[in-house]
């Protein structure tokens, strides 16, 4: 019944929505779990944008502080600030003080390397 269509749509009624909801949960169990639902949110939003996957991508060679990122994407640091953070709450990239400079690197997780290698295809 899955990816059922209906000719001549009508609405379905709030109880029929209420167990297709119930059956994605069964499908997709994660759905179920509000605090893993959130982490996998932050992180697929952390992957869902050009900017943040160039940073991903610098920081795949080698860290780096935020004025090199800037240099090397060309983007105001106001911007990427935005982007790192959104980063890091995803879980994706770290950060660490070295005297003035936050210096940020790639967290270490094999999920990652599944992930990127999705976009290298």
């Amino acid at each position: 019944m899955m990816n059922q269509i209906i000719n001549g749509w009508q609405p379905r009624s709030d109880t029929e929505m209420m167990a297709i909801a119930k059956q994605a949960v069964e499908v997709l169990p994660v759905l179920g779990n509000g605090e893993e639902l959130k982490t996998k949110a932050q992180l697929f939003k952390a992957l869902g944008d050009e900017t943040r996957l160039k940073i991903i991508g610098i920081l795949k060679i080698q860290e780096a502080c935020l004025c090199e990122l800037v240099e090397g994407l060309e983007v105001p640091s106001s911007t990427l600030t935005h982007h790192l953070q959104i980063l890091e709450r995803g879980g994706v990239v770290k950060s660490r003080k070295e005297k003035k400079f936050t210096i940020f690197s790639l967290v270490q997780d094999p999920r990652f390397d599944m992930y990127l290698a999705s976009i290298v295809d």
